[in-house]
């Protein structure tokens, strides 16, 4: 048997996409082209829902490969957190494709190989020679009101330390520089087992070798919890000083009708704490622009958090409505309106980007090459996970990096 895989998504639909490669390389089954696949082979698409406009992309995806098992006659299975937050609409396609949620033990049965689950120890094809992605937890504590994702991951599940070490060790034996330590919220990784992200790092960074960690989204209501000590930890050079901490809103009150279960203040804490420890530090956040009653003032109150913050990236998302949450049933806005703002927002970040970014020009920074450039040259990383756009270099290697100017979205830089 033949099998095609592809993923779309978040890091951790990245990783659940290798997971699944590696449960099919293990057990025999040839990866292989789309175009190669013919009766009795398989189409696995790993596919996002979060938001409405990636729910609609995913669905014309899945109708172009379903169009095309018709005419090779290849069966497709569609998995992930679209077959739980949008099955009715995967079935409109066609009843005969084939849901799973995100579970590797239901492909792992519908393929009858057993029924191995999701874990640090599934087999894994990596998808980069210098990157490695590993999930630590599933699920979530949290009960946000527009998002889709809890129904679709469950609750939190947090894998252990000395499981989650033995893969750290296994992708720096295999060369392997720069780990993403993933998960739907980083924040709340061990409170169930009795431990945290802090403690996690502790045990990695016991493991010897020159490499670099990323640390995934954490939510600042768990952060808070153990951020001293998750500072002291990063202060080893091995640690990237980048934290991803979403905002969602400037204003307290649609915090508490997104059920964020933090306040404007505790954010601004947090980002001022982490920053007075590291002046380098990168903050990535998120925002959504037109959230059900969202008024032009607490639009540009989140405006006034962000540049009083002075964060490095913003992901900007429009409100739209997902299944099974509360916000559903809120009234929305007029999509000018959101539009209007989403573009607003889209040029105010921007400008607190570049300025923050010509605070490095002129810096000399340890870079690590992690891919090559799509117009050419080579990305290298900062030590606070800027990308830094160099002409040549070899993947996995570090190296010195004089900081030279900017672009949109990257620092532009000269080998020492």
């Amino acid at each position: 048997m033949k099998a095609a895989v592809e993923g779309y998504g978040c890091s951790l639909n990245q990783a659940d996409t290798q997971s699944i490669k590696g449960l099919l390389e293990e057990n025999c089954i040839t990866l292989s082209r789309l175009e190669d696949l013919g009766k009795g082979d398989l189409a696995v698409i790993n596919a996002c829902a979060v938001k409405e406009t990636t729910e609609k992309r995913m669905l014309s995806r899945i109708q172009k490969l379903f169009q095309l098992s018709k005419k090779q006659g290849f069966e497709l299975i569609v998995f992930g957190c679209i077959s739980r937050i949008s099955s009715e609409k995967v079935a409109g396609i066609s009843k005969s494709i084939v849901q799973m949620p995100p579970a590797l033990e239901e492909l792992s049965k519908f393929l009858k190989l057993g029924a191995q689950e999701f874990s640090p120890s599934s087999a894994s094809v990596q998808e980069s020679q210098v990157i490695a992605i590993i999930p630590i937890c599933r699920g979530c504590l949290g009960n946000c009101s527009y998002c889709a994702v809890k129904k679709a991951r469950g609750s939190l599940k947090s894998y252990g330390i000395e499981e989650l070490k033995k893969r750290f060790e296994k992708e720096i034996n295999a060369g392997r520089k720069e780990i993403w330590l993933t998960a739907q919220d980083c924040g709340c990784y061990g409170f169930d087992i009795g431990t945290s992200l802090a403690g996690l790092l502790k045990e990695l960074l016991k493991v010897e070798g020159d490499f670099r960690i990323r640390l995934g989204m954490m939510n600042v209501q768990h952060l808070k919890k153990f951020l001293q000590e998750l500072l002291e930890q990063m202060s080893d050079e091995r640690i990237f000083k980048f934290l991803h901490l979403p905002l969602q809103s400037g204003s307290n009150r649609l915090l508490k009708l997104m059920n964020r279960e933090y306040s404007v203040a505790e954010w601004l804490k947090a980002t001022k704490t982490a920053r007075r420890k590291f002046p380098e530090l990168a903050i990535a956040t998120d925002i959504i622009v037109g959230f059900p009653t969202e008024t032009e003032r607490e639009f540009e109150e989140t405006l006034k958090v962000l540049k009083k913050a002075g964060v490095d990236v913003v992901n900007i998302s429009r409100f739209g409505k997902r299944p099974f949450t509360q916000a559903a049933g809120m009234k929305d806005l007029d999509s000018k309106v959101k539009k209007a703002r989403s573009r607003k927002a889209a040029l105010e970040c921007e400008k607190i980007t570049r300025q923050r970014n010509k605070r490095m020009v002129g810096k000399i920074e340890a870079v690590l090459f992690d891919e090559k450039g799509k117009k050419g040259g080579m990305i290298a990383r900062a030590g606070n996970y800027k990308p830094v756009v160099l002409e040549k270099g070899i993947l996995g290697e570090f190296a010195k990096a004089r900081v030279e100017g900017i672009g949109k979205t990257f620092l532009k830089g000269k080998l020492e």
